[in-house]
């Protein structure tokens, strides 16, 4: 498939991706969700499956859980398709693509959902109990205050920085970026009950993955480490079988163990999908990991993110400053670089190509 430039839409990312199924011979399958777009247009999930119906391998590819990151992931999936010739994938490999986990947070650019949840904190919610974040209770105040006006970004990272002081840095990051239950309202809330999307989710990954004994699920996002590099994160320890699968098999990615890791740069999640997925496998041989593209510095992450908090809360999209907000949010997590949309292209290439060769497609 040709690509001309990185779409910075959700109608364009789905059309480019039924598009990219089409022109290979591969059907898709639309998953709608109640929620509603912008201009009041239906969201959906969308779909392909490439091989066999009844593989004893799998290849699970997931774009957009996190909405705003889903640009050039949507692309990564649209160019696999491209060069991917379904006639010449192993007899008993398929691999399943599902495209804007989140649809409605990459219509309207948001890593949450339409409820403020993040999904990758949100898998079976209905099934578990999770534990309380203290530090993002004790956090909360400072990550979303109630002020009338845009906050000013420099008096909270003032903030954050005399509790990094106080309390350390593993604190601070954790209690807020683990995922909460507690605030509604807040960062990295994980729900009161399971999303729409992810019940559909789950329902399509039970229906393709019958009879799997061997599987390797990589949900792609943004964000996370060196800007242009591939971190894929594993919820792993260090030389566990995962670990070691990951590091054999991915050369050319950095790889990060988030479990008994004292080195670890992110902290362990509840709720999240590619362990969910692979963990309903039951005995199947499996293995999940997070691929993130970094994009910009951890400190301008938060600061972009607790002001375009403010907006969905308390702000107004029309207005232009609170739009240069939204606008510069989306740019933290697919950012306006030409040298950065190669890097990333590229380096995921390599990463979904090594997948397929690492389950011997």
């Amino acid at each position: 498939m040709r690509r001309d430039r990185l779409p910075l839409t959700y109608d364009e990312c789905r059309a480019r991706f039924r598009r990219a199924a089409t022109e290979v011979g591969l059907t898709t399958a639309a998953h709608p969700i109640s929620a509603r777009g912008p201009a009041g247009q239906e969201l959906t999930l969308d779909t392909t499956w490439v091989g066999p119906r009844s593989p004893s391998k799998a290849l699970v590819l997931l774009s957009g859980v996190h909405g705003v990151e889903g640009f050039v992931t949507s692309t990564m999936q649209c160019e696999l398709l491209g060069r991917l010739d379904p006639g010449a994938l192993a007899p008993d490999l398929g691999v399943l693509l599902v495209h804007a986990v989140n649809p409605w947070g990459m219509a309207w650019w948001r890593r949450q959902n339409e409820s403020n949840v993040d999904l990758n904190r949100n898998w079976r919610r209905d099934d578990i109990d999770p534990p309380r974040n203290e530090a993002y209770s004790e956090l909360h105040p400072l990550a979303c205050p109630d002020t009338p006006d845009l906050p000013a970004v420099a008096d909270m990272l003032a903030a954050a920085a005399a509790l990094v002081t106080e309390r350390g840095l593993a604190w601070v990051r954790d209690g807020i970026t683990v995922g909460q239950y507690e605030h509604p309202d807040g960062l990295h809330f994980g729900g009161q009950r399971t999303e729409e999307s992810n019940r559909l989710l789950e329902a399509i990954t039970a229906e393709h993955l019958v009879g799997v004994d061997r599987a390797l699920i990589l949900d792609l996002h943004t964000g996370h480490g060196p800007p242009g590099e591939i971190t894929l994160l594993s919820d792993a320890p260090p030389g566990s079988p995962q670990d070691t699968f990951l590091r054999t098999h991915f050369p050319t990615a950095r790889v990060e163990a988030t479990a008994d890791n004292p080195d670890a740069t992110t902290g362990l999640k509840v709720g999240q999908i590619a362990n969910g997925i692979r963990d309903a496998l039951g005995d199947a041989e499996c293995w999940s990991t997070s691929l993130e593209v970094g994009t910009t510095p951890d400190e301008a992450q938060l600061a972009a993110t607790y002001q375009e908090q403010w907006v969905h809360r308390r702000g107004d999209r029309s207005r232009p400053e609170h739009a240069a907000v939204v606008w510069a949010y989306r740019g933290c997590f697919t950012p306006d670089d030409p040298e950065w949309e190669r890097l990333a292209l590229e380096g995921g290439a390599r990463q979904l190509d090594d997948a397929l060769a690492a389950l011997g497609g």
